[in-house]
């Protein structure tokens, strides 16, 4: 009898009962994933796009954000000077603050658009639980402020063009602030921030002098000021997605704590500018959705400002510097031209610190102390403008002496505050002194390559900021002359608070 013939090897794998279920098995595999594929495909196509929530509560007295006995202190104010700046000292009632920020990822499919919501779904949760959102003290959001009238109409269509004419602006100057507006539109990184070393954008290196200070909120706040001082708020205006993205990713940023919403990121400068952008932002759009983020940060500025001196500077509580405490105080009287609250007894601060840094009865103003600095005495005759200083022979003097010399070329930030002081109070020094700054910075305006539309100037105080500080400075710069509202006409001047 001859032996049946032995099964070639891959006949007898595919005869195996191992092989033939994990055939079985791949197919149930395969058959699934294509069914959850296509669930979650047909899902995609019905689902909103994700926002970031703004949750907030009303903490109580003896807890922390988690209840936490330590979290509560570690939430305390700090006491710098042993000065009494401290909750336990200083009790006050419980008012609400931003428990959770959260923004969930884009889908991978929308990322090449680069656009997250819009603001109108940015936040999905603003009043506190239990009650509807009201409007502030200051007035309702939404409505003009400083005794009813508009105080961004300026920036608006016609208006713009009439006053660049009437106040001194030119169409060169008109053209290099689009040439520097395109320029930042250029150099936003793809999560919407600005940042000073200029990485995340599509620059890859080709401008230089870049930055190194590494404060984003800063960054993306100065940078969204010169686009909202031209008109354009994330609803209009043909940066409106530049807009949006940018103050997307300042409330992503804000961190909730129990002194009010920080936008900070390590240093009070930064917190300032982008609360001044977000008052902006509200004032112009009327969107009652920034109201309540705006409200929180206004709220960490009051809650952070030293309460001997009056003043600001890196860190809550610290005794304050001139150039810190400048950019609170524009923040707060932006804000309440928007309609949000500013407690009185934190603008009487801002006069007693000016009072204590001045020099020359009132004429000129220091950083620390008493002094008479060019730069720091522009900033401290604009804030004494906007506190309504019934001193104004003092104001005069101080102006005339430092506009005396004229615009150095190379001072940006002297120059970005002295511009604003100088066309509000109707100097009789602006004229010539705006002629000669006005058309030596068109003239220094980058004309090659990656760096077409924007500035950067010899000048140490400001270089850290590098190249993008200077040409948002610049621009804001140029367009004082339909810029200086919200903050910079009579009627701001006059008080409004």
């Amino acid at each position: 009898m001859h032996d049946r013939p032995r099964p070639a090897p891959i006949e007898r794998l595919v005869r195996s009962p191992t092989i033939r279920s994990g055939y079985a098995s791949a197919l149930a595999h395969v058959l699934i994933a294509t069914i959850l594929a296509l669930l979650l495909l047909d899902d995609r196509a019905t689902t909103r796009r994700p926002a970031l929530i703004i949750d907030t509560a009303v903490p109580s007295p003896d807890e922390g954000l988690s209840g936490d006995p330590e979290a509560a202190a570690a939430a305390r104010p700090i006491d710098l000077q042993g000065d009494g700046l401290d909750a336990a000292a200083n009790p006050v009632a419980p008012e609400p603050i931003i428990t959770a920020i959260s923004m969930p990822v884009l889908p991978t499919s929308d990322a090449p658009s680069l656009v997250p919501p819009s603001l109108a779904d940015v936040v999905a949760l603003i009043a506190s639980p239990g009650s509807a959102s009201t409007p502030q003290e200051a007035g309702a959001a939404g409505t003009p402020a400083a005794g009813g009238r508009d105080a961004f109409a300026d920036r608006r269509d016609g208006a713009r063009g009439r006053h660049v004419a009437e106040r001194g602006g030119t169409p060169a100057s008109e053209a290099a602030v689009e040439r520097g507006l395109a320029w930042l539109a250029l150099h936003q990184a793809v999560d919407g921030s600005w940042q000073f070393d200029l990485s995340g954008c599509r620059c890859d290196g080709a401008c230089g002098n870049r930055g190194t200070v590494t404060s984003t909120t800063a960054a993306t706040g100065l940078a969204l000021l010169p686009f909202l001082g031209a008109g354009h708020t994330h609803l209009e205006g043909r940066y409106r997605e530049s807009v949006n993205r940018g103050l997307y990713y300042l409330l992503s940023r804000m961190q909730p704590t129990a002194r009010g919403g920080d936008l900070s990121e390590g240093t009070m400068y930064g917190h300032g500018v982008a609360t001044l952008a977000l008052a902006e932002a509200l004032g112009m759009s009327r969107d009652e959705t920034l109201e309540k983020p705006l409200a929180e940060a206004v709220r960490f500025i009051v809650t952070s400002q030293d309460l001997y001196g009056g003043g600001w500077r890196y860190l809550p509580g610290q005794p304050g510097d001139t150039t810190v405490t400048a950019w609170q105080f524009a923040a707060l009287k932006s804000a309440s031209l928007a309609g949000v609250a500013v407690p009185s007894p934190t603008i009487d601060g801002v006069s007693r610190f000016l009072d204590r840094v001045q020099t020359q009865d009132g004429d000129l103003y220091g950083y620390l102390a008493p002094a008479a600095r060019p730069c720091t005495s522009a900033i401290g005759l604009f804030c004494r403008l906007h506190l309504g200083w019934e001193r104004r022979d003092s104001i005069d003097r101080g102006l005339a002496t430092l506009a005396q010399p004229g615009p150095h070329p190379a001072q940006v930030y002297r120059n970005f505050y002295l511009a604003q002081a100088l066309l509000q109070a109707d100097h009789r020094a602006w004229p010539r002194w705006n002629a000669r700054n006005r058309d030596q910075l068109v003239s220094t305006q980058g004309t090659k390559g990656h760096e077409t539309g924007s500035w950067f100037m010899a000048e140490p105080d400001s270089a850290p900021g590098g190249r993008l500080a200077h040409t948002a400075l610049a621009v804001l710069t140029l367009e004082v002359y339909y810029r200086i509202l919200p903050l910079y006409r009579e009627d701001a001047m006059a008080g409004g608070w």
